[in-house]
């Protein structure tokens, strides 16, 4: 079993939580200009993740395509606090998303390879590492 912290996906947003609400509420996830925009915000942040945390994102979001359909999980797809219009096609999203990380390159995940651990600590998640 591998353990796996679905709460590093939060800091693939950045880009979008910085905004401010006027700017998120006129921001529509489902637009290919504002996906492309986010991804290659997305990608640039990812590159400066240290190797844990780049594995917790990738393996994330490769459990989450198996398991897109459960809200509870969703939440941690795409942060629950963002204002977000709702994703038309979830599993084509984390699966666009993994494509702009890893160039095509994954497998996905047995969800029951994987223990979820829902820890952040004391002083947040160190991306690191």
């Amino acid at each position: 079993m591998k353990s796996l912290n679905l709460n590093y996906l939060r800091g693939l947003y950045d880009f979008l939580l910085e905004k401010n609400d006027g700017e998120l509420e006129s921001f529509d996830i489902n637009l290919p200009a504002n996906r492309k925009a986010l991804f290659e915000e997305m990608k640039r942040r990812f590159s400066e993740f240290g190797p844990v945390s780049k594995s917790n994102v990738i393996d994330g979001l490769c459990f989450l395509i198996s398991n897109y359909s459960d809200d509870l999980l969703w939440r941690s797809a795409v942060p629950h606090d963002l204002p977000l219009n709702v994703i038309v096609d979830r599993g084509g999203y984390l699966k666009e998303v993994l494509a702009v990380l890893v160039k095509d390159d994954f497998l996905l995940a047995d969800p029951k390879d994987f223990v979820l651990i829902d820890e952040v600590g004391p002083t947040g998640l160190d991306f690191s590492k």
